[in-house]
């Protein structure tokens, strides 16, 4: 049987300066965890890190995999605000223009951090086993899946939620690998068209058609000149 979820507080901070001291203590979290990786982390740590007692650490967090569960809630649900507010005004886009739009996104949301989001990435078994779900991204899948609703008559497949979590676990895959192994493309608008090309593929093959004739040309002639 998994663990008993571990809750991430013990109260919620009531007080301007209780709440900064809850945002030092999680940032002081994120920079041991950093240095130290989750094993080598303790509360005693965390709070020399904070300059904060460990008796106050424990006001407001129960344990480390609380304090870990706590900055995982604050870092996901921060990019998972910056997604939701991005949506809103490609609602009327066309499909191909959207999808860059979102990718892009996706990309600014992972490029913020790029470490902290490796590293919290790699806790996710950990929460599975202590039986934590995983909120924000069942909150992404809603959101992708209220995206693509109004356009299901002109995409190919035709179970909506099964395209949103193939679109979904492509998209987070990809860039999520390119934090970790090629940092370098997430600077390179070439990445987002390569992406947007197997998305829209998936969903729409005859929109990556449209858009990728163009450049195949392009490229046609260079070699032809060499």
């Amino acid at each position: 049987m998994p663990r008993r979820p571990p809750p991430s507080r013990r109260r919620a901070p009531r007080q301007e300066r209780a709440q900064a001291t809850c945002d030092a203590i999680l940032t002081a979290t994120a920079r041991v965890l950093l240095k130290d990786g989750y094993e080598a982390a303790s509360t005693n740590r965390i709070a020399q890190e904070a300059g904060v007692s460990v008796g106050s650490l424990y006001q407001y967090f129960p344990s480390k995999e609380g304090l870990v569960t706590a900055l995982m809630e604050r870092h996901r649900a921060r990019g998972l605000a910056d997604f939701e507010a991005g949506l809103v005004p490609l609602a009327s886009q066309p499909l191909p223009v959207a999808m860059r739009a979102l990718i892009r996104q996706v990309i600014s949301v992972k490029r913020e951090d790029p470490k902290l989001h490796q590293v919290l990435h790699e806790l996710i078994p950990r929460m599975r086993q202590w039986g934590l779900s995983d909120v924000y991204s069942q909150r992404l899948f809603r959101l992708v899946r209220a995206f693509l609703a109004p356009r299901f008559e002109e995409l190919r497949p035709q179970n909506l939620d099964m395209a949103v979590f193939v679109l979904v676990t492509s998209v987070e895959a990809l860039c999520h690998t390119a934090v970790t192994d090629r940092p370098d493309y997430l600077e390179d608008e070439s990445f987002v068209e390569e992406v947007a090309a197997l998305a829209l593929g998936y969903l729409r093959p005859e929109a990556v058609t449209a858009t990728s004739a163009p450049p195949r040309r392009v490229a046609r002639e260079r070699v032809t000149r060499m």
